[in-house]
């Protein structure tokens, strides 16, 4: 998942964005709203997260500035604690989301988690996809129920690409997702790391986890839907012979 965090005034002390980090969310800061406003218009968030605190109550005008701009990811305020009126002022911005005083980051993280997911069309936090199962809590992957070890950055495609399913990626979408923008290396890493999750669904009998969009980028289908698609428009038609009625 790639998340954008916004915030004004960030501490030291603040552990969020490294623990985010830590369960393999691609996260980019800013502090400025002009900037935020910039990389929503060039990179593709699952979520935008807005730090703010009662004191920075005017932090919230983000909210309607990313709206203006059209931004399509979902965007979450957390604070540490707030009043009912102030949470009202936020929810009335425009956030689809609020989180205040939560016990943990893992707190945090799940809910924002859920939210993408959601977002996302899929019911619950494991995506599956065909014979493939993404279990986003435990950040692991399977396929026909067996385990499959990937590395971080395999994962983390494999999850980008579940999540956006049915969507061609490009390889210098899926590098921004990966690096942002920072030491990138050449796009052409992308084919290789496909071609290795490839070999390792492949050694447990899945070959069509992701396709390739020739020119394009790479993309996930779930085959199990257009099987069935396929079934509905192959069956054959109901009866609509009438009985041949006499002309008068």
């Amino acid at each position: 998942m790639k998340i954008l965090s916004f915030e004004t005034f960030p501490t030291k002390k603040d552990l969020m964005i490294p623990f985010l980090r830590s369960r393999l969310a691609i996260v980019d800061e800013t502090t400025d709203s002009e900037e935020a406003l910039d990389l929503v218009k060039f990179y593709d968030y699952d979520v935008i997260l807005l730090r703010i605190s009662e004191e920075r109550l005017a932090d919230i005008d983000i909210v309607r500035k990313l709206r203006i701009a059209r931004a399509r990811a979902p965007i979450v305020a957390v604070a540490r604690a707030m009043s009912e009126a102030a949470r009202l002022r936020v929810l009335q911005a425009g956030a689809d989301d609020l989180i205040v005083d939560a016990l943990s980051h893992e707190e945090v993280f799940m809910k924002v988690q859920n939210l993408i997911r959601r977002n996302r069309g899929f019911s619950d936090n494991v995506l599956r996809i065909g014979a493939v199962e993404i279990n986003m809590n435990a950040k692991k992957i399977s396929a026909k129920g067996r385990p499959v070890t990937l590395t971080k950055k395999e994962y983390q495609i494999a999850e980008i690409l579940a999540l956006r399913k049915g969507n061609v990626l490009s390889k210098e979408a899926i590098l921004d997702h990966l690096y942002g923008g920072l030491d990138e290396p050449n796009p052409k890493i992308i084919d290789v790391f496909i071609c290795k999750i490839r070999k390792k669904l492949q050694m447990m009998g899945v070959d069509d986890f992701i396709e390739t969009n020739w020119g394009r980028g790479y993309m996930v289908i779930d085959h199990r839907l257009d099987a069935g698609t396929e079934t509905e428009l192959t069956s054959p038609p109901l009866s609509t012979d009438l009985p041949a009625r006499a002309i008068a």
